[in-house]
């Protein structure tokens, strides 16, 4: 798989990401809560446990040949996040309700959230299937 993997915090900056990728590229966004500096790890328990079978689908070559610009979105901290008028919220081409979320950009019906980003198989499917 060719993945170009790009990281966001907060809103402005993934809008920023999606400008410098350009039009007419296939786009998978992470959406998952930031990390804590002393911890390094998210606040969102949910987060913390897909993270790490995401992180092993894509870097595994059962996904090879597929071209990728992969996002990883960092939302905000809780208080952020719960805020009804942030962006990853008020955005009709994103609407999103949870996190984790991954979402392919421009295809708001492709989407996999929650306890779906701990199977390793929907995953798979989700960056294979056109």
């Amino acid at each position: 798989m060719s993945l170009k993997h790009y990281t966001a915090q907060g809103y402005e900056a993934f809008q920023e990401t999606l400008k410098s990728i350009g039009k007419g590229h296939r786009v998978v966004a992470l959406f998952t809560g930031s990390k804590s500096l002393t911890t390094g790890e998210s606040w969102c328990p949910d987060c913390v446990v897909a993270e790490p079978v995401i992180d092993e689908v894509i870097k595994g070559a059962d996904v090879a040949g597929i071209d990728v610009h992969f996002v990883t979105v960092f939302v905000g901290n809780r208080e952020v996040w719960r805020d009804p008028s942030v962006g990853f919220r008020t955005d009709p081409a994103l609407k999103l309700t949870c996190i984790p979320t991954l979402l392919e950009i421009g295809n708001k019906a492709k989407r996999l959230t929650e306890g779906q980003l701990t199977n390793k198989h929907l995953i798979k499917d989700f960056f294979t299937e056109e």
